[in-house]
């Protein structure tokens, strides 16, 4: 009896330990494979500054993750030979773009065709406003004498080119460039002169 006893022991703790290893393998695969859905990896995005863009999206040939990824947002990318889109969810300084601060997003040297810059909240949706301002494009936004141009993030109306944010919590950012040639010079990670995405500073945290 004792060594049946001994036995059974012995082969429930193989059973529990297996089953802890393949609760282990579960949990890390569908955690790993939510990240490489959710965030990408090297292998799956472009990061330039705080700018990520996945730039395989719309095109045929795309890797599982950005099929996955772009099926979970509901997203309908045109083709990344024909156009991109970056999007940035925290600052030059690495930290979260929050609506109880104001920003400054710099657009100097952003040298394609045409290019546009809107607000979204975490929740992917515009920021609803009376003001109607969503976004500035190469062609609506205003420019300085020297032909740079910024874009200010505030809750509070702003002269020039202002886009509300409304005190709604979490932003994110997305640039969008409809410019071929740019296009395929901003993905291809052999150019040794990489392109210039804006730069996204913080400009204070009122009260």
């Amino acid at each position: 009896m004792q060594r049946l006893l001994s036995l059974i022991g012995e082969i429930v703790g193989v059973v529990t330990r297996f089953a802890v290893f393949l609760a282990i393998v579960l949990i890390g695969g569908f955690a790993s494979a939510w990240v490489m859905v959710h965030s990408g990896s090297p292998l799956s995005t472009t990061t330039i500054g705080p700018w990520v863009t996945w730039p395989q999206s719309g095109r045929v040939d795309a890797d599982p993750y950005t099929r996955a990824h772009t099926v979970r947002l509901g997203l309908l990318p045109l083709n990344s030979s024909l156009a991109i889109t970056y999007h940035a969810r925290v600052d030059n300084d690495g930290q979260r773009i929050h609506s109880s601060c104001d920003y400054v997003v710099e657009v100097d040297g952003l040298d394609a065709a045409w290019w546009s810059i809107a607000v979204f909240d975490d929740a992917g949706a515009v920021v609803a406003n009376t003001a109607q301002r969503f976004a500035f494009n190469s062609n609506t936004v205003v420019r300085d004498t020297d032909g740079g141009a910024s874009i200010v993030l505030a809750r509070d109306a702003r002269p020039g080119n202002w886009l509300p944010t409304r005190g709604i919590g979490n932003l994110t950012l997305a640039l969008t460039v409809q410019d071929p040639k740019w296009t395929q010079q901003s993905i291809d990670t052999s150019n040794s002169k990489p392109k210039v995405l804006p730069r996204i500073a913080k400009a204070g945290c009122p009260g």
